[in-house]
């Protein structure tokens, strides 16, 4: 009988995500540390988490607070904040 080594590799990243005021995402809480696969973008974590597009129009990442566009690749242990600019007068 030969053993065998299984070895268990860990694929996804963790990311902590936030966002404020009007905005839910369903089943995941502001403040949430979810996990992604790795090389997901800003635009397909929002696609996996099935955020509108009409919504998207008026999010702004942040991430590590620097802004970032829709494409930016997620890192291990990124914060992504999902601000709202508000303007009026």
């Amino acid at each position: 009988m030969t053993d065998k080594l299984i070895l268990n590799y860990y694929i996804g990243m963790k990311i902590t995500i936030e966002y404020m005021g009007f905005f839910r995402i369903e089943d995941v809480p502001s403040n949430s540390t979810i996990e992604v696969e790795p090389h997901t973008t800003v635009s397909g974590l929002l696609d996996n988490l099935k955020v509108k597009p009409e919504h998207r129009t008026y999010i702004r990442p942040i991430v590590n607070r620097e802004k970032k566009s829709f494409e930016y690749t997620l890192q291990e242990g990124d914060n992504l904040f999902l601000y709202f600019p508000i303007g009026g007068g």
